[in-house]
């Protein structure tokens, strides 16, 4: 009688621990296709990659992965277009933020320590085009 309930307890146990880590668990996603406005910024989101563009500043960065606390950071360049003036190679920049439903809180950050952060609230909508620069 005692080996049937041993294999009892080793069945239970091994059900128990398979357990962990299972759908109620919050896992990282991928960063929401699609266009993020709020009138004055825009970011498209593709599977190619990102855009952010804020007057006639323009970002690119890799779609990150978003944690599963809806919190992102990546690496990307970000710079000014105006007219025929341009920095190239565009200089390095960091980004990251916050996703909350349709929400999108974000933070860029140039590596140019004379230029300020900024960051953007925006909201995911129905559009798929992707933001153009209108300093160009």
């Amino acid at each position: 009688m005692t080996r049937p309930l041993a294999i009892c307890v080793v069945c239970l146990w091994v059900l128990a621990s398979g357990c962990t880590g299972g759908p109620a668990t919050p896992q990282d996603m991928v960063f929401p296709a699609g266009r993020w406005t709020n009138g004055s910024a825009c970011l498209s989101a593709t599977d190619q990659g990102c855009d952010l563009v804020v007057g006639c500043g323009h970002g690119q960065f890799s779609k990150p992965t978003v944690h599963a606390d809806g919190s992102f950071s990546v690496e990307g360049t970000y710079r000014i277009e105006a007219g025929p003036v341009s920095v190239n190679p565009a200089p390095p920049a960091s980004f990251s933020g916050t996703i909350s439903g349709n929400a999108l809180s974000i933070i860029v950050t140039p590596s140019d320590p004379t230029l300020q952060p900024a960051s953007y609230v925006l909201s995911l909508t129905s559009g798929t085009a992707r933001c153009t620069v209108p300093c160009v």
